[in-house]
């Protein structure tokens, strides 16, 4: 295959690009002039420069020659008005997959998030209609429910068999957001457990997510829709004590009663407190998610395509400590 990949400069992106690069498989990265390409080029991906928000032309010219087409890139929690998100998350979707159409791509898969699903309660899937309200001022997940409309058009109107993957809370090398939310919890002197601590959280790491990205690439069908939002069972507790050996510490654990948790969270909510790192995401949802059981468990993606994660949250998770340990300027950022 030879991809034309968007986002890649990315937590998950660089982390397909390279999936994809060690398999033999080309990939071409759009990167825009201020983004740090370092690890892009360093795998061997081909760099063109450009935006998502470019005109339809211009893409498609650069995607000609591409027989794949991954489209990643978007605002993730980064705050700005509805219209600045939009811009990027929905047009630019538009504009990427109109373009990837027109330049004669055999396949596209648009990578959305299981934010989607918005207060749904209890178990989700892919047949759940995506009628759930979504929080006020949410503009991540609006946009991504927007962009999921935008690429089944796109799909209808052009032919371009488009595959859409939902990935839950991602993790890994060169993560921006959880990694350094994480850290900074594990360098207090308790860390607190929200509950037992002992409830599957709905969070996957970029290296198997990748995986399943491939092989949906690879499935001869398009119009396919994949949760992503569980490679293998985490706990709470397990997901400390393994980013904190990574980073050399040794925590301490503080249980902080469920009740507790979610009563402060929805309190703080109605004073307009967002989660920290990421102000636009509802701090009751993360409250729910930490609390709960995963209800992303990606009955489709195993079954159907087989998805079979090789890496272990425990390597994993000890890898990104690791990292994380190695970038004392991310650390700083979210102290």
């Amino acid at each position: 295959m030879r991809v034309f990949l968007t986002g890649g400069t990315g937590l998950l992106g660089s982390h397909l690009a390279e999936h994809l690069v060690s398999r033999g498989h080309e990939v071409r990265a759009l990167v825009r002039p201020s983004s740090d390409a370092s690890f892009l080029e360093e795998i061997g991906s081909e760099l063109v420069e450009g935006d998502v928000t470019d005109p339809v032309d211009r893409l498609a010219g650069l995607i000609v020659g591409c027989t794949h087409l991954v489209h990643g890139a978007a605002l993730v929690y980064a705050g700005g008005s509805w219209e600045s998100v939009a811009a990027v998350n929905v047009a630019g979707t538009t504009g990427v997959l109109s373009a990837g159409a027109r330049s004669g791509v055999k396949k596209a898969v648009h990578i959305s998030s299981v934010a989607v699903y918005g207060s749904r309660e209890g178990g989700s899937d892919e047949a759940a209609p995506l009628n759930h309200a979504l929080a006020d001022g949410d503009h991540y997940a609006r946009s991504k429910r927007e962009a999921e409309g935008e690429a089944r058009r796109v799909e209808r109107e052009t032919g371009l068999p488009v595959s859409v993957v939902r990935p839950s809370a991602v993790y890994g090398e060169r993560d921006r957001l959880m990694a350094p939310a994480v850290a900074g919890i594990l360098r207090l002197p308790l860390v607190p457990l929200f509950g037992p601590g002992d409830n599957t959280l709905p969070v996957v790491y970029a290296g198997n997510v990748a995986v399943a990205i491939r092989q949906v690439m690879e499935s001869p069908t398009g119009g396919d829709t994949y949760d992503l939002g569980m490679d293998h069972p985490l706990t709470q507790r397990a997901l400390f004590e393994a980013q904190a050996r990574g980073m050399g510490l040794h925590p301490r654990f503080v249980r902080l009663p469920g009740a507790l948790v979610g009563g402060g969270a929805r309190i703080l909510a109605r004073l307009g407190v967002g989660t920290p790192g990421a102000q636009h995401l509802p701090l009751e949802r993360v409250a729910r998610l930490a609390l709960g059981e995963n209800p992303y468990v990606s009955r489709r993606a195993h079954d159907d395509l087989g998805w079979d994660p090789p890496h272990s949250h425990r390597d994993a998770l000890e890898r990104t400590g690791r990292w994380i340990s190695g970038r004392p300027d991310l650390l700083l950022e979210n102290t």
